[in-house]
């Protein structure tokens, strides 16, 4: 990596991490301590996280599906214990796999409830904090499947697309406080654990025209976990180093982007997937733009 051009007076900042039982939010915690930062570590059952407790670190149970009044008690109980909160990283998540056809409408509410609304609702409680501090940062764990699917594999992608926070970022901003989406690549935590009820969909039960298709991606969960090119606690110094604005490329200090690939597969995905467009939009942009009245005045979408 490229030394750093510049980087702003060291604080200590106080972060609150969801999802801290296992994977990225938990590679998050000694990460962030050793920067000199302080941690409240929440996850659904206390007792996964009570052993990475110290003076520096608070650990607090938290389900982001509750109701928003009780996250909001949450978030002034998370307060209490360092006085304020800079950091929110809205990390907790999960996989759940099927096909369209088969999936019910309460696996749809759950992959949601957990990826997009809970993170929408916490976010909801910190904001009132950050305003009143004129400053702080919301960091959105998304996926590089929110940029490709795949096959039954879709409502854990369209879970991971709906958490793009453009509007956020553009109405916070103002107020000195930042918004931003990582976008992972894979990486070697237990999200793709082929024991996992929810990740390991039964093949042979079911539409029996979706078999093979179900038996492919449970085939790549078992071959791949445990393999991924990503290594989660690189993942995490590059997403602390982005919030604290450490390490970055020279020259981008100033101009920090709302969504940032995290892994080199990542990366790619992302490149392909503009490339893609661009290639869609030469061929057929004629088409698409015969749709317009004349004499009008431009949108917003075009400001």
């Amino acid at each position: 990596m490229e030394q750093p051009e510049e980087s702003l007076p060291r604080i200590s900042r106080v972060w609150l991490i969801t999802g801290c039982s296992s994977g990225l939010g938990r590679a998050f915690v000694p990460a962030i301590v050793a920067c000199g930062d302080k941690v409240i570590a929440t996850a659904r059952r206390l007792s996964d996280i009570q052993s990475l407790a110290s003076d520096n670190v608070k650990c607090l149970q938290l389900d982001v599906t509750q109701s928003q009044h009780v996250l909001d008690a949450k978030l002034e109980e998370a307060v209490f214990f360092f006085g304020g909160i800079d950091v929110l990283v809205n990390n907790a998540g999960f996989i759940w796999s099927g096909v369209w056809e088969e999936l019910e409408s309460d696996a749809a509410q759950q992959q949601f409830e957990t990826n997009v609304f809970g993170a929408m609702r916490l976010s909801q409680s910190a904001l009132p904090y950050m305003r009143s501090q004129s400053s702080g940062t919301i960091i959105f764990l998304g996926s590089i499947a929110g940029w490709l699917a795949i096959a039954a594999g879709g409502l854990y992608s369209a879970s991971k697309f709906a958490l793009e926070v453009e509007a956020l970022d553009r109405e916070v901003s103002g107020m000195g406080i930042r918004a931003h989406i990582m976008v992972p690549g894979e990486f070697r935590t237990k999200i793709l654990d082929p024991s996992s009820p929810k990740a390991n969909f039964k093949t042979i039960q079911g539409i029996p025209a979706y078999r093979a298709i179900k038996q492919e991606l449970r085939d790549v969960h078992v071959q791949t976990h445990g393999r991924q090119l990503g290594n989660p606690e690189l993942a995490v110094q590059r997403i602390i180093d982005f919030v604290r604005m450490e390490n970055l490329p020279p020259g981008q200090i100033d101009r920090l982007p709302v969504r940032i690939p995290i892994g080199s597969d990542a990366v790619d995905v992302m490149r392909q997937k503009c490339e893609d467009t661009l290639r869609l939009l030469d061929s057929w942009a004629d088409f698409a733009a015969s749709t317009d009245f004349e004499n009008t005045v431009q949108g917003y979408y075009m400001l």
